[in-house]
């Protein structure tokens, strides 16, 4: 283990910390709170600093306090949520509408796996990581969360017949 990472270390990352966190926020529907998660988890950070053990689990560290703070952001403002606002995954291929509709409609643990997992291009170990669960807890809500979004894909497309395998 090396050194506490001090103030000063911390401040020189803040930039990409933070364009990291926004990122990540938004992609959880964090919408237009997401640059006050990011800054809220940066303050939150180097306030705490003297209790990251490990530096180089710097941004893990700091991406569990946004993830936090993204989904509570999520809660407050998903009353308000329809599916105009959903802001598309940013995935190389980007899902239409009804698939981000789709996910932001999952309990929130198996949206924020999904979403980390095959929104950001995560792995499920990291994502576990990320999430503060066992990677095991990561695996069962990305299986239940493609379930469900099989069969909510499926009724909006009556023509492919179930055939019990995955197609992609």
């Amino acid at each position: 283990m090396g050194t506490m990472i001090d103030q000063e270390g911390f401040d020189s990352q803040y930039g990409a910390l933070f364009a990291d966190l926004a990122a990540l926020a938004r992609a959880l529907g964090a919408g237009a709170d997401a640059e006050d998660v990011a800054q809220e988890a940066l303050l939150q950070a180097r306030g705490h600093l003297h209790q990251l053990r490990d530096p180089d689990k710097l941004w893990a560290w700091v991406r569990r306090m946004a993830i936090r703070g993204a989904c509570r952001a999520r809660r407050r403002r998903v009353a308000d949520l329809d599916v105009e606002h959903i802001e598309r995954l940013p995935a190389a291929d980007v899902p239409d509408v009804d698939v981000a509709a789709a996910i932001a409609g999952l309990p929130e643990r198996e949206r924020v796996a999904v979403t980390l997992v095959f929104g950001l291009g995560y792995r499920q170990d990291e994502a576990a990581e990320l999430m503060g669960v066992a990677a095991g807890t990561v695996y069962s809500s990305v299986w239940r969360a493609r379930r469900k979004l099989a069969r909510l894909l499926a009724a909006d497309e009556p023509i492919s017949k179930p055939t019990g395998r995955n197609v992609r």
